[in-house]
């Protein structure tokens, strides 16, 4: 994601965590407010009862901790093997060596697939979450997009 999109995107929930404080006051909701986007969609869904956003976010944060868990073995492979051949034996093959041992390329080939389909997941989670679960969340406290 380039710098232009993520300040688009930290501009948006912004736009919509004032949206979210404007609605709060307007209505004079009994709900703590917070500087933080998804935390005061936690508060505001604690308000009303539910709790979806919030187990939604949950598990999308399980998921990107378990792809750092399966991505980091490959990690540490990679740079044992880089450091070994770089600094310990420069005569050291790496990709002779690699290939002289499957098991150090299989097992390291099947825990980026596990990744790639955790971040695929954890990217389905996202748009779920921010397109689909908070537009329902504000049309059911009936936000207005210009609340003043």
């Amino acid at each position: 994601m380039n710098s232009g999109k993520i300040l688009n995107k930290t501009l948006e929930f912004s736009a919509q965590l004032d949206i979210l404080h404007k609605h709060i006051t307007k209505n004079d909701l009994q709900v703590q407010k917070s500087d933080s986007f998804d935390k005061q969609c936690f508060l505001l869904e604690r308000y009303m009862g539910e709790n979806r956003f919030q187990s939604t976010h949950k598990k999308m944060n399980a998921v990107n901790i378990l792809s750092g868990i399966f991505a980091f073995p490959v990690l540490l492979i990679i740079l044992a093997a880089y450091i070994y051949g770089k600094w310990i034996d420069r005569k050291f093959n790496i990709l002779g060596f690699f290939l002289n041992n499957p098991i150090l390329y299989i097992i390291p080939a099947i825990l980026i697939v596990i990744t790639l389909v955790l971040a695929i997941y954890h990217s389905i989670l996202r748009k779920n979450l921010y397109y689909n679960i908070y537009p329902e969340f504000k049309r059911k406290l009936m936000i207005e997009e210009i609340t003043f």
